[in-house]
């Protein structure tokens, strides 16, 4: 008597539906093994210029711990003449960049990176972005929001500051340690000297990184380095 194949395939593939959910699980539980081991071993963005170090009373403990520079306050208005101070981004990631509206080179190359981080974060509410102009004189809030609206900026989103020049230049190289200066600007704006990096600040103001605001690739790190701060400051 011939055996009936059909009834011996029915019952294979009744074994390997019993057997699904443990492979499931087994692939399940490796995946998350190698994910919780990935996020054991994140390097957050480091901290950058240490000033020295400090006792921190923990309770009972205490503790040495390494204090670093942190920007200091300042005041302006955005591009909705609103004031804005750093109390105002004290539990945020903020991205800042120097520029100015009418800036005829690496400026828009810029914006349009930050355009696209706006975008990339557009639902991540922890992140802030601040460009400061560099010619305050001329950049007024109007003029403000109109290269903001050319650069789809998001309202609250993404900032365009303006505030007396003696400050500007002070917080650009004492604040956040980068080049901003005006060497004689005339009215085709040559005097006119900032970086092209974007520097990555933590909600403690503590400087995390810099990148080239005119590479994608470079732009490209600088959002990782996002995900990674965000993770670090949800913990």
């Amino acid at each position: 008597m011939s055996s009936n194949p059909t009834k011996g395939n029915g019952k294979q593939w009744m074994i390997f539906i019993a057997l699904l959910p443990f492979l499931f699980f087994g692939i399940f539980h490796l995946y998350t093994k190698q994910a919780r081991e990935d996020l054991s071993t994140m390097k957050y963005p480091r901290k950058m210029y240490p000033l020295g170090l400090d006792t921190i009373l923990e309770g009972n403990f205490k503790r040495i711990d390494t204090v670093y520079h942190k920007v200091p306050d300042f005041l302006a208005v955005n591009q909705f003449n609103q004031e804005i101070s750093q109390s105002d981004f004290s539990d945020k990631i903020i991205i800042v960049d120097f520029f100015f509206t009418s800036c005829p080179s690496i400026c828009p190359k810029m914006s349009t990176q930050l355009e696209r981080v706006q975008e990339n974060f557009i639902r991540e509410d922890k992140l802030v972005i601040l460009s400061f102009s560099i010619d305050p004189l001329r950049d007024t809030p109007e003029k403000l929001k109109e290269y903001a609206n050319s650069y789809n900026a998001v309202p609250g989103k993404w900032h365009f500051l303006n505030t007396d020049k003696e400050q500007i230049y002070s917080l650009a190289q004492s604040g956040f340690k980068m080049t901003a200066m005006d060497s004689g600007g005339d009215e085709a704006h040559d005097g006119f000297v900032h970086t092209e990096r974007f520097v990555l600040i933590d909600p403690n103001w503590t400087i995390r990184g810099y990148y080239d605001g005119t590479s994608e690739k470079d732009v490209n790190v600088m959002m990782g380095d996002i995900l990674l701060l965000t993770e670090e400051f949800r913990r």
